[in-house]
């Protein structure tokens, strides 16, 4: 009855799952980092446009100027960090598919598609930062 010639499916070592989920968690965190650090962006974003707004134009002509500046700061500073957390989630995936823990049990899709995902991460500080750029220019016309 417990004749190990009976199993014909081998169950992989305990230290492979042990790789598997410290790199699902890695991979999970890096995730979770991009999905705070859009937020960020995106709360701060529209909080400094609504001072922008309903200060800029009427404290004077340093608001106009110094919302706009601080605001690409900011849109630079979170796209870099948005970035790194991109950077470090390809470099857990290396090492994911390195370790051959690809067959044990898949990350997640790595298909042209799921990586479209990722677009919006990566090009919404460009987006902020060009609305700045485009305020910052009004600022100086008028």
């Amino acid at each position: 009855m417990n004749d190990p010639t009976m199993h014909t499916h081998r169950t992989p070592d305990v230290a492979l799952w042990d790789q598997y989920r410290a790199l699902r968690e890695q991979w999970t965190h890096e995730d979770t980092l991009v999905n705070h650090r859009v937020s960020w962006l995106i709360l701060s974003g529209g909080l400094l446009f609504t001072a922008y707004r309903a200060e800029a134009a009427t404290a004077g002509n340093w608001l106009a100027l110094a919302f706009p500046l601080f605001g690409m700061l900011v849109a630079g500073l979170i796209g870099v960090a948005i970035h790194a957390a991109l950077a470090a989630s390809d470099d857990v995936r290396r090492e994911f598919e390195r370790a051959g823990l690809a067959d044990l049990a898949p990350l997640a899709p790595s298909s042209r598609l799921a990586r479209r995902g990722r677009w919006a991460a990566k090009a919404l500080p460009f987006v902020f930062g060009a609305m700045w750029l485009l305020a910052l220019l009004g600022s100086l016309r008028s």
